[in-house]
């Protein structure tokens, strides 16, 4: 799909760039928010596919000193047909580390190790 957008000039708004919280942290680790939500079982449903892609995440953000939140807004900042994220932000400290996301631009290696162990996913949920 994102390549028919990019060639289209078709302007793409992200839902749930931080993939409700799993790009926010290392894979695994709970926040009182995760242990209560009813509705990212339903989206994110794919744990096999998905924890190769935060450990991917993690593992750039140690190299580069990033939290991995602003690391993966990043890359999603370094995609032209990426317009503006939906950043569902639960505290003012969250929305000021997005924000530092806008001042990063990664690698073409950073970008590289972030994609490779991406795997499309087919739709599922309720949405």
């Amino acid at each position: 799909m994102m390549p028919l957008c990019q060639d289209r000039k078709i302007a793409v708004v992200p839902w749930s760039p931080l993939a409700g919280g799993r790009c926010t942290r290392p894979w695994g680790v709970q926040t009182e928010r995760s242990k209560i939500d009813d509705v990212s079982p339903m989206v994110w449903t794919t744990p096999e596919q998905d924890k190769k892609v935060v450990d991917a995440l993690e593992e750039v953000s140690k190299k580069n000193g990033n939290s991995m939140a602003q690391n993966a807004l990043a890359w999603m900042l370094s995609k032209p047909y990426v317009t503006a994220p939906i950043v569902g932000s639960t505290s003012p400290k969250h929305l000021e580390e997005a924000v530092k996301a806008l001042d990063i631009k990664l690698s073409d290696e950073e970008i590289k190790a972030l994609e490779a162990p991406y795997v499309p996913h087919i739709k599922t949920g309720a949405f």
